[in-house]
């Protein structure tokens, strides 16, 4: 068994991906997320201990049924498929149909309890507001936190160089790169039917939302603010440039 050492927001796998471990949760919390209409929605959050992804140990090939991702610094012990059917092998032969008639009820469990999800997950869709803060990094204390009511939607985020004049943009952020990675006109906050979005218009090195890639090169220009924290990453997964958004 491998450890893998898991940074703060990581995406461990993602709701679709192909399964090919499974995990033991030796240090940290673990964010267990299902896909649904508005968006991602918190299904659960584990603790040291925890083992999770087993699934892919049961069902090779199948997708991962939901997405897990870390809310903090995790150390994760590693099980692979050639490990685990090496660790079978070695049970003593009058456990083995015990064993495999446990994993026929877990996957019959597995597959009943992911339709429930699938059928009654719902996000709430009333936000009326979103609270902007700077996250770690670079933008600390470059303002102070700030509210925009839906009404007042679309709202503009955008950089500038420090010592020019910001731009248009309700919220300026200055950057010292060249070039920019928070572009001039990098997003908007918008509301679309009943839902938040975050919309990249352009970026020139895109934006991640709660560790989804949004922008230029992406599938998406968009992604659905969750009820609660959001964490907002503008100009790339390297980029120093982070925001809190608290939807409510």
């Amino acid at each position: 068994m491998s450890i893998r050492q898991v940074p703060p927001k990581e995406i461990i796998f993602r709701e679709g991906d192909l399964g090919d471990y499974a995990y033991i949760l030796r240090r940290g919390r673990v964010e267990i997320l299902k896909r649904a209409e508005h968006g991602e929605v918190p299904l659960a959050t584990l603790e040291d201990g925890a083992v999770f992804g087993e699934m892919a140990l049961f069902e090779p090939g199948t997708q991962r049924s939901a997405t897990a991702r870390a809310l903090e610094t995790c150390e994760l012990e590693m099980l692979s498929m050639e490990e685990f059917q090496a660790l079978f092998g070695q049970c003593p032969p009058a456990l083995v149909p015990f064993l495999k008639s446990l994993m026929m009820r877990l996957r019959d469990l597995n597959s009943r309890i992911a339709a429930k999800e699938r059928a009654t997950v719902r996000l709430d869709a009333s936000i009326n507001e979103v609270t902007i803060a700077p996250g770690p990094g670079a933008l600390e204390g470059q303002f102070a936190p700030l509210t925009v009511h839906v009404a007042n939607f679309p709202y503009s985020i955008g950089g500038y160089a420090k010592g020019t004049e910001p731009g248009d943009q309700r919220l300026n952020l200055a950057c010292t790169e060249t070039p920019l990675l928070i572009s001039p006109h990098h997003g908007n906050l918008e509301r679309h039917g009943d839902e938040v979005f975050l919309v990249d218009q352009g970026s020139r090195f895109g934006t991640l939302v709660n560790g989804q890639p949004i922008g230029r090169g992406k599938p998406s220009f968009k992604a659905a603010l969750l009820s609660g924290e959001n964490q907002i990453q503008l100009g790339g997964m390297q980029s120093p440039y982070n925001l809190l958004m608290i939807a409510k």
